[in-house]
């Protein structure tokens, strides 16, 4: 059980940073090019393809790639809803 849950930590450590969340937030409604992914986080190419990176090397995001424009969509839907939960949450403890 060890060698599970120092992969479930790594899984969770990949959704700790809410770049990463808000990028997921995007990608969510479909697929979408890097550009629009910048475009609806507001923040740098930079810093969103570092992110992207990460959510795609931890199996969270698929990448297809369209002469020089790369799209990236849930891979997890299981994932995404997990999220869902815990911000429904957490949003109705603000309130």
């Amino acid at each position: 059980m060890e060698k599970v849950f120092a992969r479930v930590a790594d899984y969770f450590s990949v959704l700790s940073e809410p770049s990463r969340l808000r990028i997921m937030y995007a990608v969510c409604s479909g697929e979408k090019s890097v550009s629009e992914v910048i475009e609806l986080c507001g923040s740098s190419q930079a810093n969103v393809s570092r992110h992207l990176s990460a959510l795609h090397k931890a199996g969270i995001l698929l990448r297809r790639k369209e002469g020089t424009t790369v799209f990236y969509s849930i891979a997890d839907n299981a994932t995404v809803e997990m999220c869902q939960t815990v911000c429904a949450k957490m949003a109705e403890s603000l309130h």
